[in-house]
Parts: structure tokens; C-alpha cells; sequence
């Protein structure tokens, strides 16, 4: 099995670990374009969340009631398949436990996801599915207090974790030979346009650069603020931002990591695989909007400015994955579009895409929406916000 440069460092070690567990005669080969944890993995905020559940009536009108709770129910344990992973392992990334944060600043947004969590919590009890995430809802002036973020109007608080972003017979052609193989995998997020040109013909998966920033007050202390130990997405400030605080004990306690500000660029950062050099505007919007979301108060006058880094991501029309073989390429598979969620897709999807492998069919509980087929079919689920032009996405969460 060859697997080539991939964006989850996670989701190709996954495949490769799932495989050996079930079958530990096998002989796996890695094949990396450049070093191991080089793509966007290897730079990503440091946060593992779910939370795609706040847009359930999105997937419950475009896959079905039962095939959202699905998903959502996929999305949350592979959150807690990754934790599982690094204790049992005995990983050493700084992995921690924390509360993680959506805050919205629009009555619009906010009515919004209200509404979602109502639908959801009906649909599930009319499934009889056990409710597995605790939430923890804040509105007003508790909703900036639990925070620390002014013009905050209400925040849904679950459990997520955090970790460090610092540290038949197939041919594969490389520059240092040909390898053959019963089985290829493709876990090449972005890139797999380039390794594949009947997949790269269907239009279907979007790279894209993303930007994180790490930066600290020159004066006062962060390490006391209302945000730190979660992790905060700011949902409906238009740019897709997150920011979570390095805590005390781990190797830069108080540096903030804030990432987001796609809107502000012209392309949104589509169409984009070089991961070599940063959108200068997004890194001054970055820098800017940390202190503005602190306020000058709690945050002082001055930053001390660490870095800046990208790495490319992989987006699809439905915010799914890819997750099965290539239609009629026996012994060629794929596991792709993790849409800059992986941290919450990968893991499972690559428990998938193994028991396909080994077993010849798919796990009942893999959403249908993560099948292969779908990137050649005409008709398209599409409702992705990092596709859509800003002026498409009005009402839209910020995924």
C-alpha cells in the first residue's frame, strides 16, 4: 500500500495503524513528498473539536434527519477516538482536555443555532438516540463573562480537546523508482488533484491555504482571562476566526494562536497549494483582531509577534470527506476533503476506509454522504461556505 503526501498527519498514520491492527501481517510503505507532518497538520491551530452539530437542520434537509445524527454522532466520536489514541499510545503533543466555545456576536446567527439545537434535541428524541454532548448555553452578559469576549451575545460551551501545532496490482511512480502494490491509498487532501486526473476533472475538491498567527501582550497577562482553557470559535464574525491560549506548563504558556480571516481575501485563499509564503493582509487582520477580541484593557498597548504559518487545506461542495475506492480502479482508494475538519472526520474515516478495504463493506454507522461516487455525479449537495462568495453565504455558519 502506498500512501503519498497527505494533510492529516493523523489520518495517514490512522490508516496505516487500522490496517496492522487488523491484519499485523501486512507490509505497509509510506510515501511522503516532502518530510512526515510537513502539510497543514503539521501547522494547524492545535485544536480537536467537533461542532459541526450547530448546523444540523443544514445536513438533517440535505441527507436526512437520521443521516445528520449520524454524522454528528461520527464527528464526536472521532473527537474522542484521537483522545483515546493519544493516551493509550502515550503521545507526546501537550493533549489536553478543554471546553470548547462557539461565540456569536449576531442576534441572527444566534436565533439561528438556537433553533438548530431545538431541532436537533427533537429529532433525537424522536429517534431515541442518547444525547452524548454536554452543552453548556450562556446568553447576555454571562455569555461575554464565560468568555471574555465584548459584544458577545450568547456561546455553546461542550468538551473538545487541544494539542500542539508546533511540534489487484497498483503502480506508483516516483522520482526514486515504481512501487507495486495490492492497494494505493490516496490520503493527499489537497494535492490529490495532482495525483489523480479524473477526480481533479470533476471539480470536486477545493484546496486552500489557511493562516494561524501566534501572538502575545507585551504587557499584561492573558493566562487570567475568561477564555483561557477553551478553545473559541467566533462563528459569525465572517472569517471563520478561532483563537485558543497555550497554558501554563506547556512551552509557550500565553501565546495566543488565532487563526481565520479568509473573508478578507479576494479568493478566500481558494484554488491555492503553496503552503511556502503567508497573505500578508490576513496576517495584519489576524494581529489586529486579537487584541480588538481581548480588548485594550485586559490586552495593553503592544504585542509581542511570534510567527506566522499556513498550511493547505482541502474543501468539497458538502463539507464531506471522500472515503472509499476510486470507481473502477480496483486496489486504488482514497480518503480526502477533510474540509479543515479533520480533527473530527479523519480518524473514523480511515476506520472506514479499512474495514471497505479488508472487509468489502462499509460500517453502518459512516454517513451515506461520505461516499466516493458523489464527486462524479451531476447533481451535488453544495452548501459550503468556503466555496460560497461572501454575499452567497448570508445566514450561513461559519464552518
Amino acid at each position: 500500500m502506498g500512501l503519498h503526501h497527505n494533510r492529516l498527519r493523523h489520518l495517514r498514520a490512522a490508516i496505516a495503524y487500522k490496517l496492522l491492527t487488523h491484519s499485523p501481517h501486512l507490509k505497509i510503505l509510506m510515501l511522503e513528498a516532502r518530510t512526515a507532518a510537513s502539510g497543514a497538520s503539521g501547522r494547524n491551530g492545535g485544536h480537536c473539536r467537533a461542532g459541526w452539530w450547530l448546523n444540523f437542520e443544514k445536513y438533517a434537509a440535505a441527507w436526512g434527519e437520521e443521516e445528520a445524527v449520524k454524522f454528528e454522532e461520527l464527528e464526536r466520536g472521532n473527537v474522542e477516538d484521537v483522545a483515546g489514541f493519544v493516551r493509550e499510545e502515550g503521545v507526546d503533543c501537550d493533549f489536553r482536555e478543554v471546553v470548547t466555545v462557539d461565540a456569536f456576536y449576531t442576534e441572527g446567527e444566534w436565533g439561528r443555532v438556537k433553533r438548530d439545537m431545538g431541532l436537533r434535541k427533537e429529532v433525537r428524541r424522536r429517534l431515541g438516540v442518547e444525547e452524548k454532548v454536554e452543552q453548556k448555553v450562556w446568553e447576555g452578559r454571562e455569555a461575554e463573562e464565560q468568555t471574555g469576549l465584548k459584544g458577545v451575545i450568547g456561546a455553546v460551551g461542550y468538551k473538545a480537546y487541544t494539542q500542539n501545532p508546533y511540534r489487484g496490482k497498483v503502480e506508483v511512480h516516483t522520482f526514486r523508482g515504481n512501487v507495486r502494490a495490492a492497494n494505493v491509498v490516496l490520503a493527499t487532501n489537497a494535492y490529490t488533484n495532482s495525483l489523480h486526473d479524473g477526480l481533479a476533472k470533476t471539480g470536486f475538491l477545493k484546496p486552500s491555504r489557511s493562516q494561524v498567527t501566534a501572538i502575545r501582550p507585551a504587557e499584561g497577562n492573558v493566562l487570567q482571562h475568561a477564555s483561557i482553557g477553551k478553545s473559541i470559535a467566533l462563528d459569525d464574525k465572517g472569517s471563520g476566526d478561532y483563537f485558543f491560549i497555550r497554558q501554563p506548563g506547556l512551552e509557550g504558556a500565553g501565546d495566543v494562536l488565532y487563526g481565520g480571516g479568509r473573508s478578507i481575501s479576494p479568493t478566500r485563499e481558494m484554488g491555492i497549494t503553496d503552503d511556502s509564503t503567508i497573505n500578508e493582509a490576513i496576517a495584519v487582520y489576524q494581529k489586529r483582531s486579537v487584541p480588538e477580541a481581548f480588548g485594550q484593557d485586559q490586552w495593553g498597548k503592544q504585542s509581542d509577534e511570534i510567527r506566522d504559518w499556513t498550511g493547505i487545506t482541502c474543501y468539497t461542495p458538502d463539507t464531506y470527506p471522500l472515503v472509499g475506492q476510486l470507481p473502477g480502479e480496483q486496489g486504488l482508494w482514497a480518503s480526502v476533503g477533510m474540509d479543515g475538519h479533520g480533527m473530527a472526520m479523519a480518524f473514523r474515516s480511515a476506520e472506514a476506509l479499512v474495514q471497505l478495504m479488508t472487509m468489502g463493506e462499509e460500517p453502518e454507522w459512516l454517513p451515506k454522504g461520505f461516499r466516493m461516487a458523489r464527486a462524479w455525479e451531476e447533481t451535488r449537495v453544495n452548501f459550503s461556505p468556503h466555496i460560497w462568495k461572501p454575499e452567497q453565504r448570508e445566514g450561513l455558519a461559519q464552518l
